[in-house]
C-alpha cells in the first residue's frame, strides 16, 4: 500500500490562497450516512484562510467527500467545493426517497432510487446473500455521481492531491488511487459494501469498500511527502464502554470494529515509528517524515455513542443535516482549541498506541534441551488508547 510518487505540496483552499496559510493533509473516514459529519467539518474548514489543503485522502463515504472537495477547489475554490458537497448529500437524500427535502424538484430523476437499497441493507442482517437482496446488482450511487463528479478536474496544477483507497478482494490489501486514477468506478469501488453490491472491477481486478483495509489512508501519505500536519476526521466513536447485547447492537459494533481496525493499526505503526525515531535528529527521508508527522483529530465521541442503532444507514435529509451541523460544531471546537498548534505540535497523544501487546519476558523452563525450548509468554491487558485525547 504505497503512493509511488511524491505528494508535492501545491494545493489550496482557493485560487488565491494565502502564501502564509498552513499546509495540511486531510484524512476522511468512511461511515455511510455519518459521512455527512465530515461534510460539516469540511464546510467549516473551507472558511479558514490560515489552512491550505494540500493532500486529501478518503475511504468509502470519505472518498466521495474527498473527491468532490478536491474537484470543487480545482474548479472554483471554496464556494464551488461547498456547492458540490451539498449537492452530493442532497442527491443521496433524494435518491433514498427522503420526504423532508424541500426545493429539490430539479433532482426528481434521482428520487427514490436508493430506497430499495435501504431495505436491502436491512435484509442483510437476516443472512441473505447479496444476489438475493440486490439481484440486479444496481448501485444507486452511480446515478448520484452522474453529472456531478468530473474526474478531469483532478490533478490540476494548484489543486490538492487526492488519494482514495479500495480493497483488493483477492488479497485483502488496500490499493491507493491518486488524482487522475480516481474515476467514478474507483469511488464506487471505495464505497462497495459486498453485502449489497457486486465487487467493482478495475483493470480486471475486483474491489470492495476501502474501509476494510485503509480507513482512511494515513501513513502512506506521510511517507510520500504529504504535509506533516494530518487532520483526521473520524465518523465513528473510538470506544463504546457499554457492552452491546441486542443482535442489532452487536452487529453494529462488529462493523465499527471491522472498519476501524485498519486505522488503529496505522496509528500504532505511526506511534511506534515516532517512539523509535525520537532520538534520531538526522533521520533521512521517509524516516524524518514519520518522526515529524503531527496528528490532529476532529470527531464527536459522545455524540456518536448517543446515536441510535442503524444511524449510519439513515439517508434522510433531516439526519444528514443533523450530522452536518454536528460536524460544523466539532470543527469549531477544534479550531478554537487546536488551530494554533498546527505547524508546531500534535494535538493527539499517540503514546497509548506504542505500548507492547505482549510483555517482553521469556522464561526458560528447566535445563534440558526439550525444556530449554519451552517458553511462556504472559499477555498484558492494555487500556484502549484514545486518539481523540489532546496531547
Amino acid at each position: 500500500m504505497t503512493v509511488d510518487t511524491q505528494l508535492a505540496g501545491s494545493g489550496s483552499n482557493g485560487p488565491l490562497a494565502s502564501g502564509h496559510a498552513h499546509p495540511i493533509t486531510l484524512a476522511l473516514q468512511g461511515g455511510g450516512s455519518l459521512g455527512a459529519f465530515a461534510w460539516g467539518v469540511l464546510d467549516r474548514l473551507l472558511d479558514v484562510p490560515s489552512l491550505r489543503f494540500e493532500v486529501v485522502s478518503g475511504a468509502s463515504a470519505g472518498a466521495m467527500n474527498a473527491a468532490l472537495l478536491v474537484q470543487g477547489l480545482a474548479t472554483g475554490g471554496p464556494a464551488e467545493a461547498k456547492r458540490l458537497l451539498e449537492t452530493f448529500w442532497r442527491r443521496v437524500a433524494v435518491a433514498s426517497g427522503s420526504p423532508d427535502i424541500g426545493g429539490a424538484g430539479w433532482l426528481f430523476p434521482f428520487s427514490g432510487i436508493m430506497a430499495p437499497m435501504a431495505e436491502a441493507l436491512r435484509q442483510t442482517t437476516k443472512g441473505l446473500a447479496q444476489r438475493q437482496v440486490n439481484p440486479l446488482g444496481l448501485n444507486p450511487l452511480r446515478g448520484v455521481l452522474d453529472g456531478l463528479f468530473d474526474p478531469s478536474a483532478l490533478g490540476r496544477e494548484g489543486a490538492p492531491s487526492l488519494v482514495v483507497s479500495a480493497t483488493r478482494v483477492s488479497t485483502g490489501e488496500a490499493r491507493l488511487f491518486r488524482d487522475g486514477e480516481v474515476t467514478a468506478e474507483v469511488l464506487l469501488a471505495s464505497s462497495c459494501l459486498p453485502q449489497l453490491f457486486p465487487a467493482v472491477e478495475i483493470e480486471g481486478e475486483p474491489y470492495w469498500d476501502g474501509g476494510f483495509a485503509s480507513n482512511p489512508p494515513l501513513r502512506a501519505l506521510i511517507e510520500a511527502g504529504a504535509p506533516a500536519d494530518i487532520v483526521l476526521v473520524r465518523t465513528t466513536p473510538v470506544q463504546r464502554p457499554d457492552l452491546p447485547t441486542s443482535a442489532a447492537a452487536v452487529l453494529e459494533r462488529t462493523e465499527e470494529m471491522t472498519f476501524g481496525a485498519a486505522l488503529r493499526q496505522e496509528l500504532r505503526s505511526l506511534a511506534l515509528a515516532q517512539r523509535l525515531l525520537a532520538d534520531l535528529p538526522s533521520a533521512p527521508g521517509v524516516l524524518a517524515r514519520l518522526r515529524d508527522a503531527r496528528l490532529h483529530v476532529i470527531g464527536a465521541e459522545e455524540e456518536f455513542r448517543a446515536l441510535k442503532i442503524g444511524s449510519h444507514q439513515d439517508p434522510s435529509w433531516a439526519f444528514l443535516q443533523e450530522m452536518r451541523a454536528l460536524g460544523h460544531g466539532a470543527a469549531n471546537q477544534w479550531l478554537a482549541a487546536d488551530l494554533t498548534s498546527v505547524g508546531i505540535r500534535s494535538t493527539v497523544d499517540l503514546s497509548g498506541f506504542a505500548g507492547p501487546v505482549l510483555e517482553p519476558h521469556i522464561s526458560m523452563q528447566g535445563m534440558g534441551t526439550a525444556q530449554a525450548g519451552a517458553t511462556s509468554v504472559r499477555r498484558t491487558t492494555r487500556k484502549a488508547p484514545m486518539p481523540i485525547a489532546r496531547a
